[in-house]
């Protein structure tokens, strides 16, 4: 069976994004770390967010002045979130991302 989340996202460029995600499970998350990258539809990697552990909640975070680094060129694009513990790596999340170019004032 399938659990991946399938979530369609929009970021814009100059601004922030971020997402928590709880992770249910019996999982050891003492060593576990999360992985998010956002790459074009042909996979080259556009930019690895940071991503945080907080007991069994991880938290993916794209910095403003990273988000200013993506191509105008590329308006849509995927991303994928993985949790990565002892022995195993986990997809959580992915989807198609567009990139507003509109840098934002705020």
């Amino acid at each position: 069976m399938d659990y991946v989340l399938r979530i369609n996202e929009t970021i814009h460029m100059g601004s922030d994004w971020g997402r928590v995600y709880d992770v249910k499970g019996e999982l050891n998350f003492e060593n576990a770390r999360g992985v998010c990258k956002i790459r074009t539809l042909t996979d080259k990697l556009l930019l690895e967010a940071d991503c945080t552990m907080d007991k069994n909640r991880l938290i993916v975070w794209v910095r403003g002045t990273d988000s200013l680094k993506l191509s105008r060129k590329v308006l849509r694009c995927k991303y994928d979130v993985f949790l990565q513990t002892e022995g195993q790596t986990i997809k959580l999340v992915m989807g198609m991302m567009t990139i507003i170019p509109d840098v934002s004032m705020h």
